[in-house]
């Protein structure tokens, strides 16, 4: 768990303006929860609820939350938290917009996202391999098709058969 600890200890949450209106420091308790959770329902936390983004609009605290999610996916958490953090990753990078604030300020919050992410590739790859939790190969998987831009790695792994890819996602078009 030091790796996500770590990582959220590396922000400064209050100073985020999170969806609800509050600052973000409430997102640390809540990921950090997460990062805990040993059943479905352990946290509060969801990516979509509107403090982090509302459906494909990011909101300020994505940034950290790309972070975190990475941290955990190379952290000792358990198969429950490792499938939400690699479902918010997937969600933040699947973002098609920003709130209008951060277009004011001159920020493209999805590119910011995007290079977070981009040191991760090869966890993704790894937990394609070895995830440990239902679906969580799939969903890094997803995540590796809005970062990698190697089209040729991306297929040889869609077509290795060790690869842990629902058929859903092995049979679908990059």
């Amino acid at each position: 768990m030091g790796l996500v600890e770590f990582e959220i200890a590396r922000w400064d949450w209050k100073t985020l303006r999170c969806g609800c209106g509050k600052n973000g420091l409430h997102l640390a308790d809540e990921l950090l929860a997460l990062a805990r959770a040993e059943r479905e329902g352990d946290s509060g936390f969801d990516v979509s609820s509107g403090h982090v983004m509302l459906p494909s609009v990011l909101m300020e605290p994505s940034l950290p939350v790309v972070s975190v999610a990475l941290a955990a996916v190379a952290d000792q958490t358990s198969a429950v938290a490792r499938h939400q953090f690699l479902e918010a990753l997937l969600f933040i990078l699947s973002a098609d917009s920003q709130t209008w604030e951060l277009e004011n300020e001159g920020r493209d919050l999805l590119e910011e996202c995007r290079i977070a992410a981009l040191p991760g590739i090869w966890l993704l790859h790894r937990e394609v391999y070895l995830g440990p939790a239902v679906g969580a190969p799939s969903l890094a998987f997803e995540c590796l098709t809005l970062l990698d831009d190697n089209v040729d790695r991306l297929e040889r792994v869609r077509a290795d058969p060790h690869a842990q890819l629902a058929p859903h996602v092995r049979n679908a078009e990059l």
